[in-house]
């Protein structure tokens, strides 16, 4: 494979499918891939702006306007949400969060969501064992959930930009 020539989209999935082979043969125990900073990026591209330094705990870019922006990412099995969750929140320390769901296997991007640190407050649950707050995928992929401002399309544009 010349890797040069392929989409991030494409390299996303050959990562995928690299993590289901070693998770099959039990070198890894998680799907953690690198969803999260192609994420970051298509965001930061969407909005503008920079990333902050990796250091940083409370977001991960301050977009072209100077508000603060978290990102979340997460992928799910046949648009099907279920008790999937996103990443913990430890502090509500940004103005506004981007949720991106992905399907896990074509890597496309099924939908975006902007919120507000308030509604993101409201809408998460406290988890001990990660001591942390955590909004649910369904919250997200539910145009009816009333849950923040739909912006699929601007991302999407930029993910397909890259």
């Amino acid at each position: 494979m010349d890797y040069k020539e392929m989409s991030v989209r494409d390299l996303l999935r050959v990562t995928r499918n690299a993590s289901v082979e070693l998770r099959r043969r039990g070198v890894i125990r998680t799907d953690n891939a690198p969803l999260g900073d192609v994420a970051e990026y298509v965001v930061r591209d969407a909005y503008g702006g920079h990333l902050a330094a990796n250091s940083g705990k409370s977001f991960d870019l301050m977009d072209a306007g100077g508000r603060s922006v978290q990102v979340k990412a997460r992928t799910v099995v046949n648009q099907r949400a279920g008790a999937t969750i996103f990443s913990p929140f430890r502090s509500f320390d940004f103005d506004v969060a981007v949720f991106l769901v992905f399907d896990r296997d074509s890597m496309d991007l099924l939908r975006a969501v902007e919120a507000d640190a308030d509604s993101v407050r409201i809408a998460a649950t406290y988890k001990s064992h990660t001591n942390g707050y955590v909004v649910q995928v369904r919250k997200v992929m539910s145009a009816d959930s009333g849950f923040g401002t739909d912006v699929s399309s601007a991302i999407g544009e930029a993910y397909g930009r890259i």
